[in-house]
């Protein structure tokens, strides 16, 4: 399974109206068109508020232009894709990342924040880095009650080398208060003191909110 991130940039003047239409769309639209993921705002990140991602899982590439291909001929797309392009100018950047097993879903619920936790590793590396995430995933998760999905950056700025968390809360204060609990965990603490010896660089920590 793979992740694409097709993402854009708007004026801040425009926050609202483009919240109204994309809400719009997934309503209306995308039943239509047989669409599915989640819309959301970046909350904290390179570019806050005014920056907004389409996430949506396939099953591979082809799967992925096959659907997006659907639109062309759907006026009801027409319509509101025309209305809502006269707001979301900038097509920012499209990220596609391989989903590791197991696979989790990812909770779509308006108003749920999700936190992309992502690290740089050496490509000689990755096979190791990999194998201490499942572990992680199997082992580490499951003492703290966390949920989400482990990630391969395939397309973006750090292909290959970019590993990514993501997982959703209901607040960032609750994400907070969950990853201080490790301090005390002598089963994280030996895990990640594994991990660093991985791990060159801690990458960007994204914060999207699901509208």
């Amino acid at each position: 399974m793979i992740e694409i991130r097709s993402s854009y940039l708007v004026k801040a003047k425009d926050i609202r109206a483009v919240t109204a239409l994309w809400k719009e769309g997934r309503e209306r639209v995308w039943p239509v068109l047989g669409f599915h993921g989640r819309i959301q705002q970046m909350i904290h990140g390179h570019a806050q508020q005014s920056y907004f991602v389409w996430s949506s899982e396939w099953e591979n590439m082809n799967e992925w232009e096959l659907n997006v291909g659907k639109p062309l001929d759907n006026t009801e797309y027409r319509e509101w894709s025309t209305e809502i392009n006269k707001y979301r100018v900038y097509g920012e950047e499209r990220e596609i990342f391989k989903i590791f097993e197991p696979k989790l879903k990812l909770d779509n619920t308006p108003g749920k924040v999700e936190i992309r936790s992502s690290y740089i590793v050496q490509i000689q590396n990755l096979a190791k880095a990999i194998e201490l995430l499942k572990f992680c995933q199997e082992k580490i998760w499951p003492i703290f009650g966390w949920q989400g999905q482990n990630q391969q950056m395939l397309h973006g700025k750090a292909s290959q080398s970019m590993l990514v968390w993501t997982s959703i809360w209901n607040c960032i204060d609750e994400w907070e208060k969950s990853m201080a609990k490790t301090y005390d965990s002598k089963e994280f603490q030996n895990y990640y003191k594994e991990w660093l010896e991985i791990v060159d660089f801690g990458g960007p920590r994204e914060i999207f909110r699901n509208i």
